[in-house]
């Protein structure tokens, strides 16, 4: 395991698997062992990492069977699923990310450089959760639970263990990381995390960045995704670039802030009720990054 990684015990069953510090495809994932298997909540982005993190699981529940739940389709946290299918786990994924998923694996060349993926091809069966499921790994359960709206994106999952209080929120919850829209609609996603405030979780996980309080984890995001509607409902045409201005200037410490760039077009587009161009939402953030994103994973 990379010294990169670090593996945070939540409680006697449930873990949180960190990779700071939370930017582009540096994703979280975690598991939740019982007496007899394990579920694993979400993968990593290349088939190094994602091979780090079932080492990580095979020292904390040794031989115990694994099985992943994938909380949506973005590669940083489904590119190592086959690898759980080949040892024999179940896959458990939304309708939306299984289609977003089998037509991969997304590296987006034209945005990002880099050329250590790996073997990341997807699995070839999965499973599908279209309602909120129990999974029971042996004496304790843990609960898969559908986002009704299109919220990060169209196939939002998140996990739940009720016994240890701990949520996994997927990318509906960033910590310290600049949230990314363009595969989601904005005013879903705060629906959603009204709805996650309703858990009473005692830790969430984000799918991004540390772990802090859920309370204000969620609030963070939620003022975030706010202030995007806010300053594009006024004008047609808003001024992006002083847009993107004010948004650092709020957020200084927040990771991957040319993300801005791309979320308050696609903010625009959902207020005006405009079809969204996926092209040049992302031609504005690659331009306000300098260029394609290196990237260091």
């Amino acid at each position: 395991m990379s010294a990169e990684t670090v593996v945070t015990p939540l409680s006697a069953h449930t873990t949180a698997y960190l990779q700071p510090p939370g930017g582009w495809f540096r994703n979280n994932a975690g598991w939740f062992a019982g007496d007899d298997r394990v579920l694993l909540v979400d993968t990593c982005a290349t088939e190094r990492r994602s091979r780090w993190l079932l080492d990580a699981v095979e020292r904390a529940a040794p031989g115990k069977p694994v099985s992943v739940v994938l909380t949506h389709g973005h590669g940083d946290h489904a590119n190592g699923a086959r690898l759980v299918a080949e040892s024999g786990g179940a896959v458990l994924v939304s309708p939306e990310t299984d289609r977003m998923v089998s037509s991969g694996p997304h590296t987006f060349p034209s945005a990002f450089v880099y050329s250590g993926w790996g073997d990341i091809q997807p699995p070839r069966d999965v499973e599908i959760v279209s309602e909120r499921t129990t999974f029971d790994a042996g004496g304790r359960t843990a609960e898969v639970v559908p986002v009704p709206t299109t919220a990060h994106t169209g196939g939002d999952l998140v996990v739940w263990v009720p016994g240890d209080g701990v949520l996994f929120s997927g990318d509906l919850v960033f910590s310290g990381v600049t949230p990314l829209a363009v595969h989601g609609r904005i005013s879903g996603w705060l629906e959603a995390l009204r709805a996650l405030e309703d858990f009473e979780a005692r830790h969430l996980v984000p799918g991004h960045g540390p772990i802090t309080s859920p309370a204000e984890a969620i609030a963070a995001v939620s003022e975030y995704l706010r202030w995007l509607l806010d300053s594009v409902t006024a004008t047609e045409q808003p001024d992006f670039a002083a847009l993107e201005r004010e948004g650092r200037l709020r957020w200084p410490d927040w990771h991957d802030q040319e993300r801005h760039a791309a979320n308050l077009r696609v903010a625009h587009a959902e207020v005006h009720g405009r079809p969204l161009e996926i092209g040049p939402v992302m031609a504005a953030m690659i331009e306000s990054a300098g260029g394609p994103i290196a990237l260091d994973i």
